[in-house]
């Protein structure tokens, strides 16, 4: 994620309180919060408020975190842990944490380090596709 600038490069708005609120609010956004308040005049105490005055909205409140408990915890019967069955027998024993596991690399990144893996049981393929931190 990357924070939109334009914003910044004034002193108003170039200070850690107001950064700090801008970062938690597209968080929230990224999780799947909207926005608590739109009036800009008001200030409820979330990031997820629109306000004249960052001091107050650095942080997600109660109502924040209560609305990504709904998003999040599912609450009907549904699960897709177990959902395609059982393992096949040929993977018994495999360690997917493993990196001598993962299969013969097949992609490489721009970087230099391999990302995508196969590992082939026949019947049955298994791709491991890695996201590196950067170095």
């Amino acid at each position: 994620m990357r924070l939109n600038d334009t914003y910044f490069d004034t002193a108003r708005y170039n200070t850690p309180a107001w950064r700090a609120s801008v970062t938690c609010q597209e968080i929230g956004h990224l999780f799947g919060l909207a926005h608590n308040d739109e009036d800009f005049s008001t200030t409820t105490g979330t990031c997820m408020d629109y306000s004249n005055d960052p001091g107050q909205n650095q942080h997600p409140d109660q109502h924040d975190y209560t609305q990504l408990e709904a998003i999040y915890k599912h609450l009907d019967s549904m699960t897709t842990v177990g959902a395609a069955g059982a393992a096949p027998p040929a993977l018994a024993g495999v360690d997917p944490t493993d990196m001598e596991h993962w299969g013969d690399p097949v992609d490489v990144s721009p970087s230099g380090r391999v990302h995508t893996f196969v590992r082939d049981l026949g019947h049955l393929q298994v791709i491991t596709t890695v996201t590196w931190a950067p170095e």
